[in-house]
């Protein structure tokens, strides 16, 4: 029997999304011990202590389902938007309301997605899950978004645009006048989703724009997308949200799985949202870890890209392949990324102080061998 008749050509050729490196696999696959991971842009300073104590609190009651609609966690959402709740919706992490967009405005065959090349890798892997097109558009000399490039290749089968704002995994952000400039050339008619998973990173930059600030009743095709996973420090408890015309939240929840956020993760986030004072040391922390590793990276023959997010891009000079497997040796974790065309780059996550000097001294080791 040939299973490849199982399914159609595009899943059939849809490579599966690989994370980076849990710290445990490397220790069953090299005997590697105390391995740090500085690969999947987690925050290294822990998870909200107020929503942990309001996920424990939750736990006695997991024989229940969760509220399938979130009311609680919506009406917090609504409240710091200042939205209503209606324009308020809840996934698995942002990478559940990625594919939901996806399969929820785009038709199989039929649509494109336009996006620029080396965004988030997600995009990919949902147009490809659904069959739906993606165009990649070229980007400037320092791989940020070019926004000529971008309006230029909308097409008649265009559907959707995924703007990450800043830019997983590069960093790169869209400056407020550019912004502008491309929802002044897009056309209205076009669902435009900005990616903000890290825009608590980036918020602290002067031409920094938020999307949701742009959408009227004269351009309702906006939603922006939000997550727990970062400075919050809920990664493991997948909650993202997303922002938008009430609409479209609509058609969204139409195709949305039901209980598809956990009761335990609805009230951490809950929680989470007025941990202000962990946000605002994560934040700094960030920074202060940022600086310790660029200025780690300056003595090295290797060029580092601005990053508003909370992980830095470098490129190698060289192939990214030796220099990915020695830093394994070493037990560090880093994102290589040659799945993403980029063969020579790795993506850094910001540790805590400790971890960033273990990374910078296990990188001039295996640059210098």
């Amino acid at each position: 029997m040939k299973f490849d008749d199982l399914v159609a050509p595009y899943i059939e050729n849809l490579a599966p999304y690989e994370p980076g490196k849990p710290v445990e696999q490397l220790e069953r696959e090299l005997g590697v011990r105390g391995a740090i991971k500085m690969a999947s842009n987690e925050n290294p300073f822990g998870p909200s202590p107020k929503g942990m104590a309001a996920a424990r609190e939750a736990l006695s009651g997991v024989n229940r389902y969760p509220d399938g609609g979130g009311f609680k966690l919506r009406q917090a959402l609504a409240a710091r938007h200042g939205v209503s709740m209606d324009e308020i919706v809840l996934g698995a992490g942002s990478n559940e309301l990625i594919d939901l967009l996806v399969r929820t405005f785009c038709r199989t065959g039929e649509d494109e997605v336009l996006t620029h090349k080396y965004a988030f890798m997600m995009y990919r892997v949902s147009c490809q899950a659904h069959g739906v097109g993606l165009r990649e558009v070229e980007v400037s000399r320092d791989l940020s978004c070019d926004v000529d490039a971008l309006l230029a290749g909308v097409t008649p089968r265009t559907r959707l645009v995924f703007l990450p704002n800043p830019n997983n995994p590069t960093g790169s952000y869209l400056p407020r006048p550019e912004l502008e400039r491309l929802l002044a050339g897009l056309s209205p008619r076009l669902l435009l989703v900005v990616d903000e998973a890290y825009y608590e990173y980036a918020r602290g930059r002067a031409d920094y724009a938020v999307a949701e600030s742009y959408r009227s009743p004269d351009r309702p095709l906006i939603v922006s997308l939000r997550t727990f996973s970062k400075a919050y420090g809920l990664a493991a408890l997948r909650v993202g949200y997303a922002v938008g015309d009430a609409r479209v939240i609509g058609y969204l929840n139409r195709v949305r799985m039901p209980f598809n956020v956990g009761t335990a993760a609805q009230e951490a986030a809950r929680a989470a949202l007025d941990d202000e004072e962990h946000v605002s040391r994560s934040i700094e922390l960030n920074a202060a870890g940022m600086k310790q590793l660029e200025e780690g990276l300056a003595r090295l023959p290797v060029t580092v890209y601005d990053s508003a997010a909370n992980f830095l891009l470098i490129d190698l000079g060289r192939d990214v392949g030796p220099v990915y497997q020695e830093l394994l040796v070493r037990g560090v974790i880093v994102r290589p990324l040659r799945a993403l065309g980029l063969g020579r780059h790795v993506r850094v996550t910001v540790g805590s102080r400790e971890e960033n000097e273990r990374f910078l001294g296990a990188l001039t080791a295996v640059l210098s061998a």
